[in-house]
Parts: structure tokens; sequence; C-alpha cells
């Protein structure tokens, strides 16, 4: 029943009107029902080409994990201690084995300045101007606007850190030594070790002292009974932060008694003794590296003990990094030596001289395997899903929701005819030319399959030619020029290049297959919608004087870079075949809505017309039975 529609009354009649129209309307609306139940199967099929577009998607990145000899090929590193080195290696490293002997590891520098009783009440000074540090070739500026005689070392920490300046250069710390005076210093670390990021200052206006050696005052112990003045003191000639801890073996009263003895030991795990005589009373006594203590008048006693702490302000000395690779003697500021070996990054863990360590390089085939297999996954779980979805089943006479389309044939087809196809262009010589060569098949329902067995052969016996069939190869036969780049509109083949360079050996212009190619510094691009759009070649300059480069090239694309751009073109938001796919869909269910909106105004209309009929039949039959009544009381 219509919205807001009159209930037929069936009094008269005895008939159920509404019953007869909603029945009816029924009827009618079949045509409505049946656009509906085709929109319903156009929502299903959107369904089913979104989860394919989703899949191809997916195939596309498993195969551009493959397409580049830098991505298909993996290299195994090891190292025959991997406390001392450990290795990673790029497709590019070399296989072969190389010795690496570590002699010394890269520091970084690390200072600090003398001791502070406290850290947020005591200012460091200020002398004015700006307090700027430097870090190798870099500069930290702490502006004297924002610096003054108050300024705690908290406070300067938090400049230092927070400062625009300092991009990653520095870390400024407070250590606490724990020392009863003096016990918090502002400490400096450069962020990256070795030589080249030494830190010093250009200027500084604040107390803060971060070249000089400071000896401690003389701290006693707990317990302590005697009533000697003890003054530490002297010029500190040692490299250490370290303290001097004495014990009173032999007491007595300076000045009075002969033959005082002190035993002393450092942190270090060096030691020693001093003995007092009576005339040694207010005497500089020398313990060691130029450290000294004076004693004035009063008792020491047996078993009493005293400290004095010798600081230094650098705590780590900036140093590079010290190896003897294969013989040679490299240096470096970091721990991390890349490409010294062409491809290979060494980490350096830990000294061992005169232990070199054994590095190997070689290829992690089984690594390139579970990429081939991931490729092949891939592929299958679209065929799969092509199978599927256009698939008729027999025994029930049911045919799934995209069986006879056109689109979906077509990019089955496309995807088919391509892992079957012999690759073209490949480098003269290579037998492997097919998938099938190197034990990939192709089964029902178009998947592939892999003989593990004869990929495992093809790899060993034939590791080149497999690289090549599955990704990109390129060669020229003037080695000056050199292939950058390449993108899905390139096309594998035969080119010839003329480049004419200037007398600073700097391109000026060049053209491919006779196509006029932009210049870019030494880069030579494509032109774009050209033929050899995509194309980026490097020239790799001869030194001086002008010249011109007449040459040809062989751009090959593998199986796998192939697959990647059939699977950009199908799944391209705008012009591939899903889209168009899918567009048509969505334009017959917009016909379809505009046509069940019609109906849905034409049974409106219809349900109308019927009530108005069976109410004006119920309005006639009641003026008859009126009529019939009259006549029966007037015949009697």
């Amino acid at each position: 029943m219509s919205q807001g529609a009159t209930t037929v009354s069936g009094l008269v009649s005895g008939i159920d009107w509404d019953s007869t129209i909603k029945q009816l309307m029924q009827i009618e609306r079949r045509r409505v029902t049946l656009y509906e139940d085709r929109k319903s199967e156009n929502e299903t099929k959107l369904n089913l080409w979104a989860q394919i577009q989703g899949k191809i998607a997916g195939l596309q990145g498993a195969a551009q994990n493959l397409d580049r000899r830098s991505e298909f090929v993996v290299k195994s590193a090891s190292s025959s201690d991997s406390s001392v080195v450990t290795v990673q290696a790029s497709s590019s490293a070399p296989r072969g084995s190389h010795s690496v002997e570590v002699l010394a590891l890269a520091k970084a520098h690390s200072i600090a300045a003398q001791g502070f009783d406290d850290k947020n009440s005591t200012g460091v000074g200020d002398s004015g101007g700006d307090f700027v540090i430097q870090i190798g070739d870099e500069t930290i500026t702490i502006a004297d606007a924002d610096l003054s005689s108050a300024t705690t070392l908290d406070q300067l920490r938090n400049l230092i850190n927070n400062s625009a300046d300092n991009d990653d250069l520095v870390t400024a710390s407070i250590l606490d030594d724990g020392s009863d005076s003096g016990r918090f210093r502002l400490v400096l670390t450069a962020n990256n070790p070795g030589l080249d990021n030494r830190i010093s200052f250009l200027t500084n206006p604040t107390t803060l002292n971060f070249s000089m050696k400071v000896v401690d005052d003389a701290e006693t112990g707990a317990g302590w009974t005697g009533t000697s003045a003890l003054t530490s003191g002297g010029t500190y000639t040692g490299t250490a932060n370290k303290s001097f801890v004495f014990t009173v073996a032999t007491g007595g009263t300076v000045g009075t008694t002969n033959g005082i003895q002190l035993d002393w030991t450092d942190s270090a795990g060096n030691s020693g003794s001093l003995t007092l005589n009576a005339a040694d009373v207010g005497v500089a006594k020398t313990i060691a590296e130029g450290v000294t203590m004076t004693f004035g008048a009063g008792t020491l006693v047996a078993g009493d003990n005293f400290s004095t702490d010798v600081f230094v302000p650098t705590l780590t000395a900036a140093q590079d990094a010290n190896a003897l690779v294969d013989g040679i003697y490299v240096t470096q500021s970091s721990n991390t030596l890349e490409n010294f070996i062409d491809g290979v990054t060494l980490n350096l863990l830990s000294v061992d001289i005169g232990n070199p360590v054994e590095i190997t390089i070689g290829d992690d085939k089984e690594a390139m395997k579970g990429k081939i297999r991931g490729f092949v996954d891939a592929y299958n779980s679209v065929m799969q899903d092509l199978s599927t979805f256009s698939s008729y089943d027999e025994e029930n006479k049911t045919a799934a929701p995209l069986l006879g389309d056109g689109f979906l044939s077509s990019i089955r087809s496309e995807l088919a005819a391509i892992v079957s196809q012999q690759v073209s262009k490949l480098p003269s010589g290579n037998d492997l030319t097919h998938l099938a060569d190197v034990g990939i098949l192709s089964a029902s329902r178009g998947l592939l399959t892999i003989n593990e067995e004869d990929l495992s052969n093809a790899l060993d016996d034939r590791f080149e030619e497999v690289v090549s069939l599955f990704s990109q190869s390129f060669e020229s036969v003037d080695n000056k020029i050199s292939l950058v780049t390449t993108n899905e509109k390139t096309q594998g083949g035969e080119y010839s290049l003329v480049l004419n360079y200037g007398a600073t050996g700097v391109p000026t212009s060049a053209t491919i297959n006779g196509q006029a190619a932009t210049v870019d510094g030494l880069l030579i691009r494509g032109a774009e919608g050209t033929s050899v759009e995509g194309i980026v070649l490097s020239f790799t300059s001869p030194g001086t004087g002008p010249g011109t480069v007449n040459t040809t090239f062989r751009l090959g694309k593998g199986i796998t870079e192939m697959v990647a751009a059939a699977a950009a073109d199908i799944t391209d938001l705008d012009s591939g075949s899903i889209h168009y796919a899918q567009q048509n869909l969505e334009t017959q269910n917009e016909n379809l809505d505009r046509q069940i909106a019609s109906w849905e105004k034409r049974l409106t209309t219809i349900e109308e017309g019927l009530r108005r009929q069976y109410s004006t039949l119920e309005t006639t039959l009641s003026k008859m039975r009126n009529q019939s009544n009259y006549l029966a009381g007037v015949l009697g």
C-alpha cells in the first residue's frame, strides 16, 4: 500500500480490496524487482573487481621487488668473528673473501668543565658576548641575550640541547660525581665519533673551564678523628679522572712525631706510601702524577682515611677508527666502513690487534628463490581469482558473477601471455629465455608451478642468466655510458646514442634513436612523449676537451618488469581495464536507478488508480443495494 493511500472498504461487496490491491501491485512490481536484482548483481561484480584490483596491485608490488638487479640479487655476508666485525652486503658486492683487522675504534669526543656545588642555583658567570661551541665545521651559538651571570648549569644544558643550531651535533648533560664539593659538572659529548667531530670553543664568556685539569680538595672519611688540616694541590699530569684514597697506617702528631706512615691507592689500581716527619708540617709532599698533599700541625689517627679526586676535562678523546682491510690501512671517523669494498658495509665493534677477521661475500640463492616464490604466489593468487570469478559449476548449473566478462578474459589472457613468452633483448649468449627454462611451468587454470630442483640448478649453473631473465639488464658499447633508471613506458631494445660534450666534458646535446634528448648536467633523459621516454642515462666525463660519443646500448626488460608494467596498466585509475569494467557497471547501475525511480512513480499512479476504481465500485454497489432495499419495501 503506497504512503498516504486510502483504505478501500469492502463492507458492501465483502471483498478485501486492500489485500487484492497488494497482490496486484506485487505483480506490477516484478519489473522493479528485476531492476533491483540486476543492480545487486552489479554491486557483487563491483566488489569482485575491487578484489581483483587489490590482487593485481599486489602482483605489481611483488614483480617490482625483482625487476631491478639491485632488488632481485641478494648477497650473503658472514664474519668469522661477529664480536669484532659484522658485515652487510648489497647486490653490487662481488663474491669473495676479505681480511679485516681492527686496530682502533672511532670514539666521540666528550669533555667536562670544573665542578659546581649545585646545578640549579649558582650562576655560571657571563663576561658578555655569545657562547659559541664548535663541533668539527659546525657551530652552536648561545646568544648573549639568552645568557646571563645567573644562568645555572641546568639552564645552560637546556639552552645547548634545545638550540636551533644543534642539529644532532652535541649532547649536553650534567655529571654528579658525588663529591662533597664541586660535585656537578657540565658535560658536552659529540653525537658523532671521530676527529672531525672534536669539540672546541670559539668564544666562552662563562666561568666554565673545559681545558684545565683540577685537583679537588681533600675530603675526610666517615669517623675522621684527626686534627691535622689537609690541603691537596699540585698540577695533575695524568690523563684519567680518578680518586686517591689515603689511610693512616701509623698515627702521630704532625710537627712533633717522626715516622707517621700513610698508604694510598688510586682508582686505577696504583698504590704507594708516604712518610711524615716532624719537619714536614706545611710541606707539600708529592704523591704521584704531580698531585701533592700538605699536612698542617695536628694529629693523624691510625685507621682514619681521606681522599682527593683529580679531574681531566677530556672524558673521552676524539678518535678515528683504524683498520687493515685486505692489507690496506683505513682511517675513518665512523665505526661503519661503507663501500671500501664495493657494496659492503663493515661495522667495527671491538679492537683485536693481530687477529684479522675473515669476511665472506656470496650469493644468497635461498633468499632469491624466496623472492621468486613470492612473485609466483602473487601471480597465482590473481589467476585463481580470475578463474573462480568467471567459472561455471556444471554440477549445480550455476555461473560465477563474471562469467563471460570481456574485461576479465582480456586481463587473464594478457598476464598469461607475458609469463609464457620469450623474453627479448637479453644479453648475448643467454640460453634461459622463458620461465619454463628455470622450472616455472604453466599448470591448470592458468596457474604457475615451480620445479625447485630445476630452479636451484639454474641459479647454481647460470646465475647471471637467471638474473637477466627476471630483472632489467643493460649493456653499452661505450663504458662512459651507464643506465640510471627507466619507467613502465620504456621499451626494451637496441638503442643508438649520439652525445656531444664541450671543453669541460659536460654534455651539450644528445639524441637517443635519433630523437632529441634532454641534457641535465651529466644526465641524458629521453624526451617525454617519445618512444624513448623514461630512459635516463649518465655520462662519465673523459676530463677535458670537446668531443662526441656515437654508440649503441641494449636495454633488456626482465619478465618481472613486464608483468609490473602490465599490472600498472590494468590497474590504472583513469585508463586501466579494471577502471573501464567498473565504470561500465556503475553506468549500468545509474541507468537502473533511473528506471527504478521511474517505475516507482508509475506504480504509485497504478495503485492510486486501483483504489479509485474499487472505491467507485463499492459506492456503486452501495447505491444498488439501497435501491434494492427500497423496491423490496414498496412491493412489499
